[in-house]
C-alpha cells in the first residue's frame, strides 16, 4: 500500500514513535524559515482553505490504524503549516471518534492561532508544540521570513490567547540560531514572552540536518546549556535513540526510501529506523539513488545526510 498523506511511524526526538499526517501541499506555509529541513517555501501564504480533502486523508488513516499499530502519537506535521488546512478540525474529530486510544499531537509554527476558528478547531488534541524563535520583529523577519502581512505581535497575541483556552499539554519550541537569536537582549525578550504565554514546557532545538540556508549552523552544546538555564531550565531536545522496528508501511525499495528523503534529509541510520529496513540494504539503495542523480550527500555534524534533488 502506497500512502501520500500519512508517513512513518517516525522515531521522533521528542514524541517517541509518531505516525505523521501531512495535510498540506509541499512547502505551503506562512513562513519561509532559514532552518527548515523541508526546504524553501514555494507558496508563502496566509490563505486557509481545503488544500487536501479530509476524505482522502481519513481513508489513509483508516487503512493504517485499523491494524492497531503501537504508537505514542499521531502527529500533524510534515512539509507545510497544518493549520492552513480548513479541514484540520474535521480530521481531528474523526480520529477522536474512531480511534480514541491514540494521542494526537500538532506541530505548528503558531502563526494562525490569532484566529478564533483555528484555535477552536484544535482544542481537543492532546499536545500542541508551537514555535517561537524571536521576540522582536527584526529577528522574526531574519529567521522566519514571514508573509508580508504577518506581524510578530499578532503571532504572540495568538499564542497567549490559545494558552488561556487550551487545557491539554502546550509546549513552546525555541530554535536557536547562532549569532541571530542567542544574544542577551533577544533572550531577555524571549524570557518575558514565555512568562506571558505560560507553556507547560519550553524546548530548545538547533539544526542537526541540512536546512533551507546552507550557512545556518548548529548551536554549541555549551551555548544551549546556558540558554536553557536562562529560559526557565528549558529542555534541550536530544537525538532519539530508536528501539523500534517499523513494520507498518513497508516496501524495501528505492521509491520508498526516496519518498522518505523527500520529506526531510536523512542519514542512512535515520532511514533504517524510520522504515525498519536493514541498514546495509538501506545504504545500497542510497548509493543507487545517488548514482542515478535523484539524491545528493551533505556532511553535517551528526553525520552524512542524503537530500532529494528537485526535478
Amino acid at each position: 500500500m502506497k500512502y501520500k498523506y500519512v508517513f512513518g511511524p517516525v522515531p521522533s526526538r521528542r514524541l517517541g514513535m509518531s505516525l505523521g499526517v501531512d495535510i498540506m501541499p509541499h512547502k505551503t506555509c506562512t513562513l519561509d524559515c532559514i532552518y527548515c529541513e523541508c526546504g524553501k517555501t514555494t507558496n508563502l501564504t496566509l490563505d486557509r482553505k481545503d488544500y487536501i480533502s479530509e476524505t482522502l486523508i481519513c481513508e489513509e488513516l483508516n487503512k493504517i490504524l485499523k491494524s492497531k499499530p503501537e504508537l505514542d502519537y499521531i502527529t500533524f506535521s510534515g512539509s507545510g503549516e497544518p493549520t492552513l488546512n480548513k479541514c484540520i478540525g474535521n480530521i481531528i474529530n474523526f480520529l477522536k471518534y474512531e480511534y480514541p486510544e491514540y494521542k494526537i499531537a500538532l506541530l505548528t509554527n503558531g502563526t494562525q492561532l490569532y484566529q478564533d476558528k483555528v484555535r477552536q478547531s484544535i482544542l481537543t488534541v492532546d499536545l500542541v508544540v508551537a514555535s517561537l524563535d524571536a521576540a522582536t520583529e527584526a529577528v522574526f523577519n531574519a529567521i522566519n521570513r514571514p508573509h508580508s502581512e504577518l506581524k510578530l505581535s499578532k503571532v504572540i497575541d495568538g499564542l497567549i490567547s490559545f494558552r488561556k483556552e487550551f487545557k491539554n499539554d502546550f509546549w513552546v519550541e525555541f530554535f536557536v540560531i547562532p549569532d541571530i537569536n542567542d544574544n542577551d537582549s533577544e533572550l531577555s525578550e524571549i524570557r518575558q514572552l514565555i512568562s506571558r504565554i505560560k507553556p507547560d514546557k519550553i524546548q530548545l532545538n538547533t539544526i542537526d540536518r541540512p536546512g533551507t540556508e546552507h550557512w545556518v549552523k548548529p548551536a554549541d552544546k555549551k551555548v544551549l546549556a546556558f540558554i536553557s538555564s536562562s529560559l526557565y531550565n528549558a529542555e534541550i531536545i536530544d537525538l532519539f535513540d530508536s528501539k523500534y522496528n517499523n513494520k507498518i508501511i513497508a516496501g524495501n525499495n528505492n521509491k520508498q526510501i526516496l519518498t522518505t528523503i523527500k520529506r526531510r534529509p536523512c542519514t542512512a541510520e535515520d532511514v533504517s529506523q524510520i522504515l525498519g529496513f536493514d541498514l546495509e540494504k538501506v545504504q545500497n539503495h542510497l548509493d543507487s539513488l545517488v548514482e542515478r542523480g535523484e539524491i545528493k550527500k551533505k556532511k553535517m555534524q551528526r553525520g552524512l545526510f542524503y537530500i532529494a534533488i528537485k526535478s
